[in-house]
């Protein structure tokens, strides 16, 4: 059950999203992963661990991990699981215009970390398990080209809908439905290079306004504020090269735009709960 790679997921020039269905009778030790993996309960129980802490789960529960997220499950009682993978590039390119929606591009970059439980209602948990149950394990659109690739963004979309109506409003107080240019272009900015010792008076320059407004809307639209999102970026690409390199921690503190050793190591650990060194030792493949 232990996808730790891209290249283990996402066959050569394949789509990017894929689905496979477990069922687990006994605990899985904690693992991480360099793509997003979003988890649909549809059947008995569980104890989802993670940095954040533990959560019961059962059917109708969801669970988001973002890339260099780890987790683990105990207590398992006949736990029936979709896991849906899904490359970070699929909302930078095909479906980019999620991040333009509060709801969903708060979901993608807070879930797991907000305190807010994720699960879907009845009636959405039955078309995203019909949907699934079709497609897991099916062969992948990379080698049967057609329709299949749409059909699974369309399920992955359902699925974020229906997760993202769990979370409550925004918690800023600043209450929007529609998205802002500014904000997709600063974190697309942040994204392209994450190197760069950003700060917040530059960013806003960069999209033309002011930086007090950009923190607001930021926050609002992805749910934390621009420079923790250029944090959790920064921690995830360490993550990813700790896991499929073996560049001294350090070379890859300096790779993601923290030169001073001590604080990549306190920023890695505020986000994953464990030093990058542990981290390392933890999770790498046959490490």
């Amino acid at each position: 059950m232990h996808r730790v790679r891209l290249a283990e997921v996402f066959p050569p020039d394949g789509p990017p999203i894929v689905a496979e269905r477990f069922e687990l009778r006994s605990d899985t030790s904690a693992h991480s992963h360099d793509f997003i993996e979003l988890a649909v309960v549809i059947g008995g129980a569980a104890t989802h661990v993670t940095a954040a802490g533990e959560r019961d789960l059962d059917r109708g529960s969801v669970t988001m991990l973002r890339p260099g997220d780890w987790h683990g499950y105990r207590h398992c009682h006949k736990l029936i699981v979709y896991n849906v993978y899904v490359g970070p590039e699929v909302f930078r390119r095909d479906l980019a215009w999620v991040r333009t929606d509060p709801h969903l591009g708060r979901l993608l970059h807070t879930a797991g970390r907000s305190g807010h439980p994720l699960r879907l209602d009845p009636a959405t948990l039955r078309v995203v398990e019909t949907g699934l149950a079709e497609t897991a394990g099916r062969p992948h659109p990379a080698t049967h080209p057609g329709p299949a690739y749409a059909v699974r963004a369309g399920i992955l979309l359902c699925l974020l809908g229906g997760s993202a109506a769990t979370l409550s409003t925004d918690p800023a107080g600043e209450r929007t439905d529609r998205g802002h240019p500014a904000v997709v272009a600063a974190a697309q900015l942040l994204e392209n290079d994450v190197q760069r010792a950003w700060n917040l008076d530059d960013l806003a320059s960069a999209v033309n306004v002011s930086p007090a407004y950009l923190a607001r809307l930021f926050t609002a639209q992805l749910g934390i504020p621009p420079m923790t999102f250029l944090g959790r970026l920064r921690a995830e690409r360490a993550a990813a090269l700790l896991i499929e390199t073996d560049l001294p921690v350090a070379a890859i503190g300096r790779l993601v735009g923290w030169h001073d050793p001590n604080y990549a190591s306190r920023r890695f650990r505020h986000f994953f709960a464990l030093s990058p060194a542990a981290y390392r030792t933890r999770f790498r493949p046959g490490g």
